[in-house]
């Protein structure tokens, strides 16, 4: 439907905060949208909470399926959503009263629309979280080498701080990989970004971020290895492409995250060799 904003929002065993982001949803200036609620097989109250709100305002719509992970039930979303706008929004995050309403004014004039966030501690929106914040503004000229290149280093965003156009997802059958079970979301903006003609950077913190104890991953070995297929993933997308520029910055990428927070081999190697040493030192010089 002409400018309705369709917004899907994944849900899986995260009832205690559906209330808040719906609430957000619900409170936005802008009122032509619908919101999907996608619960993907919660074992909680997801589904009591979201039929609650269906019956409250009928642009709330309800999904439910298996669990299959973040990236099929966003899959899940699009597939049902009618809107010409698309916003992304975790069932643990908020958006800002007049979110719609500016971010489609910057899309009369591009297609994708990013706005700045606030990561705030759970329980307490006006507290800033102790947590890296990484810029998401992009050059209007090099935006599509940006996203690959300074992903996660030097810049991201989380995928409530954007609106795009639903056609870029209709022209280009543009959806999530349910191959990555991470950085998803870093693969599906790297499509969009280069199938876009332009795109805004809005200075406004028009989405809040909620960072809470287990919502962040802690298992960095598999972060990495994500990080990594998601990359390879994107080398052979831009082989298939025919554009070599792209490619190159990709394996640049992967090397980058390939050496990430890793000691040479040479620093291994000293390391041991003071070691044996110090104890040889300490103990067999003794005897």
């Amino acid at each position: 439907m002409r400018n309705k904003v369709s917004v899907i929002i994944p849900c899986y065993n995260q009832a205690q905060y559906l209330d808040d982001a719906l609430s957000s949803v619900l409170n936005q200036t802008y009122t032509n949208w619908e919101c999907i609620i996608v619960n993907d097989g919660s074992a909680d109250n997801t589904a009591e909470i979201a039929k609650k709100w269906c019956k409250l305002d009928n642009r709330f719509k309800y999904v439910y399926k298996d669990n299959g992970g973040l990236s099929s039930a966003r899959n899940a979303g699009l597939k049902v959503a009618i809107g010409s706008y698309i916003q992304f929004l975790d069932a643990d995050d908020l958006i800002k009263f007049n979110k719609f309403e500016i971010q489609l004014k910057d899309l009369e004039l591009a297609d994708i629309s990013i706005s700045d966030y606030f990561s705030f501690v759970d329980g307490n929106i006006l507290k800033a979280a102790e947590y890296k914040y990484l810029t998401p503004v992009f050059s209007k000229s090099n935006y599509k080498s940006e996203i690959i290149w300074d992903w996660e280093y030097r810049k991201s965003f989380p995928p409530h701080t954007v609106i795009f156009s639903r056609s870029l997802l209709d022209k280009y059958k543009l959806k999530f990989d349910v191959e990555l079970l991470n950085h998803e979301d870093w693969f599906f903006w790297v499509l969009l970004f280069y199938y876009s003609e332009s795109i805004i950077c809005n200075s406004e913190v028009l989405s809040y971020y909620r960072i809470r104890n287990g919502s962040m991953s802690t298992d960095f070995v598999a972060m990495k290895q994500g990080f990594l297929k998601a990359a390879k993933y994107l080398e052979v997308f831009f082989k298939n492409e025919r554009k070599p520029d792209l490619v190159k910055i990709v394996r640049a990428k992967y090397s980058e995250i390939y050496n990430k927070n890793r000691v040479p081999f040479l620093k291994k190697l000293k390391s041991k060799v003071y070691s044996k040493l110090a104890y040889f030192y300490k103990y067999v010089r003794k005897n």
